[in-house]
């Protein structure tokens, strides 16, 4: 059996679905929309790095689909690797216990992208400095049924859009899983478009899950 049959069938990939398991991308953090995406990205066969220091909580299972009761206050990523492993077992996961800093940045190079999932616009800046036009970069910043989504094809800096972002805070405004879906749908189609050599622009996209509106904002 073909585990990838579907991913040939689908014209834009087709023959070159094998070239997405010779590629890393880079995920950081394992929230919501982190655990989401990497999700998503390995059973579509995408070897993958994480890094995230945080521990799982019951509140945030109502908008995380990954993580169950039992994980509750375990560390995020030892438990994303064991909830990933068992769905594609030939796929390579990395994980790193950690955070994020300017001391270790370099765990950012040798990849093919980088997808900030981190929520957290100091982080993003400090990505957005450190890859400049390097790597190509992927980013969400999201809150209540918002979000923003920079997709970087090496040609725009992330402080180009960073003054784009309105978005508030999760621990204020809240957050519902739809949010975390739409976004995750978007960045991996993108991130996929990416892996298999298909060009694209750079994109900001604001979108709103409760008003049903997506819209591209000119950089």
């Amino acid at each position: 059996m073909n585990r990838y049959e579907f991913q040939e069938l689908f014209e834009e990939i087709g023959e070159k679905s094998s070239e997405l398991r010779k590629k890393i991308v880079m995920i950081i953090g394992s929230g919501s929309l982190g655990s989401t995406v990497s999700d998503m990205l390995h059973r579509e066969g995408v070897p993958l790095k994480i890094v995230d220091k945080g521990r799982s909580e019951i509140k945030d299972l109502q908008h995380q689909s990954l993580y169950l009761e039992e994980d509750d206050n375990k560390f995020k990523v030892k438990q994303i690797k064991k909830r990933l492993e068992p769905i594609n077992t030939k796929n390579k996961i990395r994980t790193f216990h950690e955070d994020l800093v300017e001391d270790n940045l370099f765990l950012l190079d040798s990849v093919d992208i980088i997808i900030d999932c981190s929520n957290d616009l100091e982080t993003m800046k400090m990505v957005g400095n450190y890859v400049k036009k390097k790597t190509q970069l992927i980013n969400c910043k999201y809150a209540g049924s918002k979000g923003t989504i920079f997709i970087s094809n090496r040609k725009h800096y992330f402080k180009d859009v960073v003054e784009k972002i309105k978005i508030g805070d999760i621990n204020k405004e809240g957050l519902i899983n739809s949010t975390v879906h739409l976004a995750a749908g978007i960045i991996v189609s993108q991130a996929l478009k990416i892996l298999v050599g298909e060009k694209i622009t750079d994109n900001f996209i604001l979108f709103d899950v409760w008003k049903d509106s997506v819209r591209r904002i000119s950089i």
